[in-house]
């Protein structure tokens, strides 16, 4: 004989969802403090960790967090230890689906139903486009499912190989534009988030050997980079990352109000003198050619902009 007792994809959230609330044990918030616009580092580290999370960004605009970028390992723990909820999110934005940018998705949508917008890069034959990573993910006979009980995501793909700007969202607050970096044979992202006056940019990884990039952050109030390789470092990694001089190159030719060091990956914890092991050589190489404001990314640092 069948038994009666099936349960649905959506009774199955609701079950879990009550036995979290009940069970969870309280965790403290690092929420930032109020501002017209806050850009607030989610992960700073690569992909090696060093006691940071993986890549993730999150703006807020009046407090609350409307547009994020990137979702690395540990994003998740970091995003609810900030203080923000996925309700909020209206865009979430991915440069590029190694799972050190992208990994935490599916933990940061289980459990909370959104009809946001997820951008990604157009695919190759060994990467997915983001249509086909929400598909495959989410979709009806995705991975995850249950996660959006198979209705999939909300995606928009943005042709890589596109050399102007596309706009992914609008409204009457942010403004979120994405253009294609090279990111070696890897289709990637970089991002620029306009809220009226405020500009925010996201090199994503990249090797710096597209001017277009600089001119798409022209002027941004923060460019945010993530500087992942030695000056010395030769080889495939050069097709990939770029050095600390051209990262500094970058910020003087895009005339940047704040250059924010990220992605350090192997780059450990501050020490008991507050100094960051082997990123010196780094910083000498990157002030070589950038002599403006810089500050180095730490997980849930909070930059106020706007007034």
């Amino acid at each position: 004989m069948k038994s009666n007792h099936s349960i649905t994809a959506s009774s199955l959230l609701a079950l879990l969802s009550m036995m979290l609330f009940v069970s969870a044990p309280a965790t403290a918030e690092v929420a930032c403090e109020p501002g017209p616009v806050v850009l607030q580092v989610l992960g700073s580290g690569g992909p090696r960790g060093m006691g940071r999370a993986s890549a993730g960004y999150l703006v807020r605009i009046d407090g609350v967090g409307r547009v994020m970028v990137d979702a690395g390992g540990g994003t998740f723990a970091r995003f609810h230890e900030a203080g923000a909820s996925v309700a909020d999110l209206e865009v979430l934005a991915l440069s590029h689906f190694h799972a050190d940018h992208s990994s935490e998705v599916p933990a940061l949508l289980w459990l909370k139903p959104t009809d946001m917008l997820v951008s990604g890069p157009s695919g190759s034959d060994s990467y997915p486009s983001a249509s086909e990573y929400a598909a495959d993910m989410f979709g009806p006979e995705g991975v995850y499912r249950a996660v959006t009980d198979g209705k999939g995501l909300n995606a928009v793909t943005v042709d890589v190989s596109q050399t102007e700007p596309t706009e992914v969202f609008a409204n009457e607050s942010p403004r979120v534009n994405a253009i294609g970096v090279p990111h070696g044979p890897v289709p990637a992202l970089g991002y620029r988030v306009d809220i009226g006056d405020v500009s925010i940019a996201f090199s994503s990884d990249q090797n710096g050997s597209d001017p277009d990039f600089a001119e798409f952050a022209s002027g941004v109030d923060v460019l945010v980079v993530h500087v992942a390789v030695p000056e010395s470092m030769s080889g495939f990694a050069n097709t990939l990352h770029a050095k600390p001089s051209v990262w500094g190159q970058m910020a003087t030719d895009a005339d940047v109000g704040l250059l924010v060091l990220s992605h350090l990956s192997n780059v450990a914890p501050r020490n008991a003198d507050g100094e960051l092991a082997g990123f010196d050589e780094k910083l000498a190489n990157l002030r070589s050619t950038y002599k403006g404001p810089l500050r180095i990314a730490e997980d849930l640092m909070c930059i106020p902009l706007g007034s």
